[in-house]
């Protein structure tokens, strides 16, 4: 008797036994199995010939899908991620599964029933059919070119098909079958040479080194950071490597942080690599184009594979080079379910498979830059634009008493810049229209009721919205405390932006790119069209315009709004906002124009301000790294946080003073428990919100403490209660 040791994505430790029956599997294969009143789909761990439960107890395997088992790199990399971020192996496993797979009606999602007439049905039809009848001879006429006909096909041709069918089937005239819809290998997709067409490009001497060195050592694993400033040539510089890559007959990963990225580098990659199969794997594609990408990448079809954090799960067999463009952005730090930080896991792939990984940005994370000081990551610099100078950045104290919150001296620049026949970007991280309405009279503000957060002004469509949990409401024309009539909208969004360049420039084409406007599929690539076409004069944006675009019109950039993060609670507030300023301030200046950003503010000496005009990346990021060190602050620590929410408070603060006492309890020098305190948004959609904080000198201190306190904490009986570990949090 065969047995299986299945995992499943639920949050129960595994694996389970079952029977594996008449069925052949081995450790990898995927199948569907009985579990708890409900079929589920599972990944067979282990096939045994014994088991520790006795075999009438055993419920057997359902169904085994018909895909190549899961490598075993996956499973290397599933048992890291269970290891370090302190989940169960099933959901580990799970992660890096097209959705498609993970349901249990997978083999109905990619087959299709195929129709034929048998050479009776032809002559049967056609003489059972009256000449009226045009539909039904519509479908007689598909049916004559002697081939299976799918059901959509047959119902182009006769609505009614689906019945008419049945009725032939019925009387023998036709036969069936079951197809499978997508190719576990595609036969048109092979493998070229591996000599991508080249676009000639002439390389700075920065640019070439950069390339030569990690060459010399491509198939051995090392960590790069190709430091560059923006505009420097990063991307001519991982295509070049790239292309070596190629030629050597190897895959390579690359992960951009968002969505809204991809398509740009898919276009820029497919032209410098015509003869190469690119993929892309995201959350925003249809199911059967994720799970095909996903075989492609994982059976070796495909040599180049570019996607989001998700990505990052793609096995692919023949890996030899991973490539992580803007390596310092939070997109990578998944903050639902599994909380993994996709970079982080992207040098554990390249660790494990041998092979070099390189860090691109111009605005490194500091833990990244601190891995370079310490020597354990190797960093390549690009200082110097090819194309010209880094735009000139300047400092407008902010005039409130005038057109409506922006300078007058910026709206200047702005005239000039569009009189010259270039394009400005207006830049403001916040959407809508205002983000607060408050009573002048008794000081009411309007809160959500499922948050405890301000609800946001949406002007246009005369709502407001909650940006936490989703929530919608109509605009009140009074006020909800007092009846006053007279509210004010307080702070500034997208969309107020947008209406005051509206007033100021009647006559001027303005395009406002923010998550409102670029809902629907395939928005934002339009609008990138339009801007690259020079068909917009002024686009007002958020942080989906702060990094990776290359606009050639762009001359200006107007930051608006940046002082609202000065004064964050969040030690890592600093960071991000000098990371986000320099980010955006290298978007103009790229074509044959030079470019200029102007940021207007209220407080000009603020330190970050100057840091950012007159001194050098290192010397902010050796000031950062001082005040981290004195404060004892990541990365000179490592942070553990335990999440919990519940619909009562009461719960939440009770469940977290079990886990606070479990955890004193442990006594492990160089490690410290913190209070239990509120999350930043204390309530979020109707639930109470609260965490606790472990904060240990070293990782191994913290992985010998968590050892010992997850399991405790599993152990808490506490109705109603959700919570999780997050692993090196971003956000405290």
């Amino acid at each position: 008797m065969t047995f299986a040791q299945i995992q499943l994505d639920v949050p129960i430790e595994g694996p389970f036994d079952y029977l594996v029956g008449a069925h052949s599997v081995r450790r990898g294969s995927i199948v569907v199995v009985p579990f708890r009143n409900k079929k589920m789909v599972g990944v067979v761990e282990q096939v045994s010939f014994t088991s520790s439960v006795a075999a009438h107890r055993l419920k057997t395997i359902e169904t085994v899908f018909d895909l190549e088992p899961l490598s075993q790199s996956y499973f290397y990399l599933s048992q890291f991620v269970a290891n370090y971020y302190r989940v169960q192996k099933g959901e580990a496993l799970f992660l890096g599964l097209p959705t498609a797979v993970r349901r249990v009606n997978f083999i109905d999602q990619f087959t299709e029933v195929v129709f034929k007439l048998n050479k009776v049905g032809v002559q049967e039809v056609g003489d059972n059919l009256s000449k009226r009848a045009r539909g039904k001879n519509r479908l007689l006429d598909l049916f004559k070119e002697d081939r299976w006909i799918t059901l959509p096909e047959a119902l182009s041709a006769y609505s009614l098909a689906r019945a008419e069918l049945a009725n032939w089937e019925k009387r023998g005239w036709i036969e069936r079958r079951v197809e499978r819809a997508v190719p576990k290998h595609d036969p048109n997709i092979t493998n070229s040479d591996g000599q991508g067409g080249h676009t000639e490009v002439v390389l700075t001497k920065a640019q070439n080194l950069a390339v030569e060195s990690v060459i010399a050592k491509l198939g051995v694993h090392q960590t790069w950071l190709i430091h560059g400033v923006t505009g420097s040539g990063k991307t001519e510089v991982y295509f070049e490597i790239m292309a070596e890559t190629l030629s050597r007959k190897k895959q390579v990963l690359v992960l951009v942080p968002e969505i809204n990225l991809t398509p740009q580098f898919e276009y820029r990659l497919r032209s410098r690599f015509p003869h190469q199969k690119v993929v892309t794997l995201n959350s925003s594609m249809t199911d059967r184009e994720r799970f095909q990408n996903w075989q492609m990448a994982r059976l070796g079809v495909a040599p180049i594979v570019l996607g989001t954090r998700l990505a990052v799960f793609a096995a692919l067999p023949k890996l030899g080079l991973i490539v992580v463009d803007e390596e310092h952005d939070l997109s990578y730090k998944q903050i639902e379910g599994v909380r993994y930080s996709a970079r982080d896991l992207a040098i554990c792939v390249a660790s494990q498979a041998k092979v070099p990984i390189i860090l691109g940005s111009a605005t490194p994370s500091l833990e990244t830059y601190f891995n370079v000081v310490e020597s354990r990551y190797e960093r390549l610099v690009l200082s110097e634009r090819p194309q010209g100078p880094l735009p000139r950045i300047e400092l407008i104290p902010v005039d409130r008493s005038q057109n409506r919150g922006i300078s007058p001296q910026i709206l200047q620049s702005i005239r000039s810049c569009i009189a010259n026949g270039e394009q400005a970007l207006v830049f403001m991280n916040r959407r809508g229209y205002a983000s607060a309405l408050f009573c002048s009279s008794c000081n009411w503000v309007a809160m959500c009721h499922r948050c405890s957060a301000k609800l946001t002004i949406h002007k246009h469509t005369h709502r407001m919205h909650c940006h936490y949990c989703g929530y919608q409401g109509k605009l009140p024309n009074q006020c909800g405390a007092c009846g006053n009539q007279d509210l004010i909208g307080l702070g500034q969004g997208t969309q107020r932006i947008e209406d005051s360049l509206k007033a100021e420039f009647p006559d001027v084409s303005i395009l406002r790119i923010d998550s409102d406007t670029t809902k629907r599929k395939g928005a934002f690539m339009e609008m990138r069209g339009v801007i690259e076409k020079s068909e917009v004069d002024i686009i007002v944006g958020t942080q989906m315009l702060a990094k990776g675009h290359d606009f050639p019109n762009l001359s200006l950039v107007v930051i608006l709004g940046s002082d609202q993060s000065l004064f964050s609670s969040d030690f890592r507030a600093t960071e991000r906002l000098y990371q986000q300023l320099l980010q955006v301030s290298g978007r103009p200046g790229r074509g044959a124009t030079e470019g200029k950003v102007v940021l207007q503010t209220e407080f000009p000496q603020h330190p970050v301000y100057q840091s950012l005009i007159h001194e050098t990346f290192d010397d902010f990021a050796q000031k950062l790294l001082t005040e981290r060190k004195e404060a004892l602050f990541p990365p000179y620590c490592f942070q553990a946080l335990l999440r919990v929410a519940a619909k009562k408070e009461s719960s939440v603060w009770s469940f977290l003073s079990l886990a606070q006492t479990k955890a004193l309890k442990i006594k492990i020098a160089e490690l410290d428990v913190y209070d239990a305190v509120p999350s930043p948004i204390f309530k979020m959609a109707g639930l109470y919100r609260g965490q606790l904080l472990i904060q240990a000198t070293s990782r191994s201190v913290m992985r010998k403490f968590l050892n010992v306190w997850v399991s405790e904490v599993n152990a808490i009986k506490e109705n109603g209660v959700r919570y999780a570990f997050d692993i090196d949090p971003i956000d405290v």
